[in-house]
């Protein structure tokens, strides 16, 4: 319905708008709302005397931001015997994740400056808004438990006093040894986790990478990433499998894997594939293997 509309304005203005309006350009989306990666039209429309030079936006402009250029389709400009009328339609997507995203695009005035030189002067249409589909649905903070009120009875027959001496000989024990031995063994037992945790990572990372060399999809390519997320949290300390792109990369060691985490991204959320995720893949294995080996030492010489 909104796209109709659009349509009919962009048929209708010239005849609708009165001489003395001031020179203001229009800029509608066509449709309320997107997902991230999905395609949408903005209509930019523009009526001005004829005697005017007007260039619109290409796909170099940098006034796109916060979405990307993908396409545009320019319509034939309808002139009268004071004014023309110019309309162009974008394609443009988003991989931001903010709910409500604004987009104004504007044209240029070509004019002559007082040296006789070629100026141009930029107008703006007003901001119009679009809203962001979540994908994920937000997860409960909480669960509700199911109480069990059976009654069961229970045959006490063991000798508490021995049980008591016993528990409180392996304490004394337990307690000493932490005191001599306790910052030595919890290095030990941390190198021993993390080499464990390196070890499913490594096998669950090239299975999944197998089997997107067997079949470069969506389904595959998230998989991956999400196995790396998963072992970087126990690496890192941080919440990578809460945490976007964005985010990730304001980590300290998360600026290096900008462009290997945008490209994958691209290939989970845009609707075209990019088949050629492998070294980006690579990228981040390598990476992680570093983040790993520092770890390590980290631990080893804590104190």
């Amino acid at each position: 319905m909104r796209f109709l509309i659009i349509v009919i304005t962009i048929l209708l203005l010239p005849v609708a708008h009165s001489i003395s309006q001031a020179l203001k350009p229009q800029g509608v989306f066509a449709s309320d709302s997107l997902k991230v990666g999905e395609p949408v039209t903005y209509v930019l429309t523009f009526r001005y005397p004829r005697n005017l030079e007007v260039v619109f936006p290409d796909e170099k402009d940098a006034a796109y931001s916060p979405f990307e250029y993908l396409d545009r389709q320019s319509f034939p400009t309808r002139t009268d015997s004071l004014y023309s009328f110019d309309s162009v339609a974008y394609q443009v997507t988003t991989f931001e994740l903010d709910s409500v995203q604004k987009l104004a695009l504007p044209v240029y005035v070509i004019e002559t400056n007082e040296n006789g030189k070629p100026d141009s002067t930029i107008i703006f249409a007003q901001p119009d808004s679009i809203f962001l589909q979540q994908l994920i649905a937000q997860m409960p903070d909480s669960v509700d438990l199911k109480a069990n009120t059976e009654y069961r009875l229970v045959h006490r027959a063991f000798n508490y006093p021995y049980l008591l001496a016993a528990l409180a000989g392996l304490v004394l024990i337990a307690v000493l040894v932490f005191i001599f031995f306790g910052k030595k063994i919890h290095r030990q037992w941390q190198v021993y986790r993390l080499r464990k945790e390196n070890k499913k990572f490594g096998e669950q990372f090239k299975q999944a990478k197998e089997a997107y060399q067997q079949s470069a999809d969506r389904r595959h390519s998230e998989e991956i990433l999400v196995v790396w997320k998963k072992y970087m949290e126990v690496i890192d300390k941080a919440p990578y499998t809460k945490m976007t792109t964005k985010e990730i990369v304001y980590l300290p060691s998360g600026k290096v894997l900008q462009h290997d985490l945008q490209a994958i991204d691209r290939s989970i959320y845009s609707r075209t594939m990019n088949g050629e995720l492998i070294p980006h893949f690579d990228h981040l294995y390598e990476h992680t293997d570093s983040r790993f080996k520092q770890r390590i030492e980290e631990i080893k010489h804590a104190k």
